[in-house]
């Protein structure tokens, strides 16, 4: 009896997959547990294992940089000469990529078929053009007769409407820069970021801090502590903290239901080569400073060689994105579905402040949160954000509840 390996669903968040390599061939034998492929997801890149003894008979074949759907048919162990696997890989029609040849012969089809319904319309017609080729020429009124095809089978294609002789008649601003194919991780970033604002209903809160005490701590904590604490540490510990005192906000929104979390699980953003990754510090609120800053550290080194597993950036119901190391005093950033919010963290400030009806030079800090409005209401959610003011500007709570950290 054959049995099928499909392409794993490596996060809940995750639809498609890409092969980046195959490390059995038809002819092998594997048993369960033996790694047969290395899977590139929008996270991380991971290994897929057999899952039954046996015979690898069918492999997908031509999955070189293909996004594959989740719960595809890869493979086959053991399977009939008769079975097939059939190809899932999604195919873009407008693309220009006249290396990819599996879209060529999709094009190839639809041209056919459009000659086909088209037998009477004049010679520009029944030339061999891409479609985005055709939507060009229309709108600048060209003669697509002009143009010779670089494309397979003489195909008119994007580049040989600019680099001919008459490309001066059409208006082209790109003409001064490079086109980019951009990697699996900014596509899925691209996408959720445009369906995040499109179907979010965003509202956002912004409280300035007085940091004095937090630096002053920090500075207490690093001058004996073996692991030197960072402000983004502290403030990891002090939103865990104060989602504690705000179950309420522990939230988020799916499928037209709300999920209460009992774990308070913090996501950090850290920034990648290929864009953004979402690390998470589970228990936020009872973990010690030593042992969130030695997490972050760890995970960040995971995140920028793609190591990550699904289990290291999935969960929670908040993320703190903190972009005060590039000098920038206050940003609202975007909520990374499911979750129900994000705190964006600016540069600490040295500015005149009043404390006490008298005017001194303190240090101000700037967060935004940005809510979900399906979930958390504004009196929810400014709760949530002036508990975390009260926590950084008397930070005493912040190590009182690290047991790892020392007496001081």
């Amino acid at each position: 009896m054959s049995s099928k390996i499909l392409m794993p669903a490596l996060s809940p968040t995750m639809t498609e997959g890409i092969i980046n390599q195959w490390l059995v061939k038809v002819g092998d034998n594997v048993k369960a547990g033996d790694i047969i492929a290395e899977i590139e997801t929008d996270k991380a890149t991971m290994e897929v294992e057999a899952v039954d003894e046996g015979k690898i008979t069918h492999l997908l074949e031509d999955t070189a940089n293909k996004q594959i759907p989740v719960n595809s048919v890869i493979a086959i162990i053991d399977g009939e000469d008769s079975e097939i696997i059939e190809n899932k890989i999604k195919i873009d029609i407008n693309s220009e990529d006249t290396n990819d040849i599996e879209i060529q012969k999709h094009k190839q089809i639809l041209d056919s078929k459009i000659s086909q319904n088209n037998n009477s319309k004049n010679s520009e017609d029944r030339l061999k053009a891409s479609p985005l080729v055709k939507k060009i020429v229309k709108e600048n009124n060209l003669d697509l007769s002009k143009f010779k095809g670089t494309g397979p089978d003489g195909r008119i294609i994007k580049r040989d409407i600019y680099s001919n002789n008459i490309a001066e008649e059409i208006p082209n601003t790109s003409l001064n820069g490079d086109i980019t194919i951009p990697s699996t991780m900014r596509k899925v970033i691209a996408k959720r970021t445009l369906e995040a604002k499109q179907k979010i209903p965003h509202f956002y809160l912004t409280i300035e801090s007085n940091v004095d005490k937090l630096i002053s701590l920090r500075s207490k904590i690093n001058e004996n502590n073996s692991v030197k604490v960072s402000f983004n540490d502290l403030i990891v510990k002090a939103i865990g903290l104060a989602m504690k005192k705000n179950p309420n906000t522990n939230v988020y929104w799916q499928n037209e239901q709300i999920y209460q979390l009992n774990d308070i699980d913090v996501s950090v953003a850290v920034a990648i080569d290929e864009g953004l990754i979402t690390p998470i510090i589970k228990n936020a609120d009872s973990k010690g400073l030593n042992i969130i800053s030695s997490e972050i550290r760890e995970l960040a080194k995971l995140a920028k060689t793609n190591s990550l597993t699904p289990e290291q950036y999935t969960g929670g119901s908040i993320t703190v994105s903190n972009l005060g190391m590039f000098g920038i005093s206050e940003f609202a950033a975007i909520i990374s579905p499911p979750q129900s919010s994000i705190l964006a963290i600016g540069k600490i400030i040295k500015k005149p402040i009043v404390v006490d009806d008298e005017v001194v030079v303190g240090n101000t800090l700037k967060s935004t949160l940005s809510a979900d409005h399906r979930v958390l209401d504004g009196a929810v959610a400014g709760k949530l954000l002036k508990d975390f003011n009260d926590i950084i500007e008397d930070p005493f709570e912040i190590w009182m509840k690290s047991s790892d950290m020392e007496i001081l």
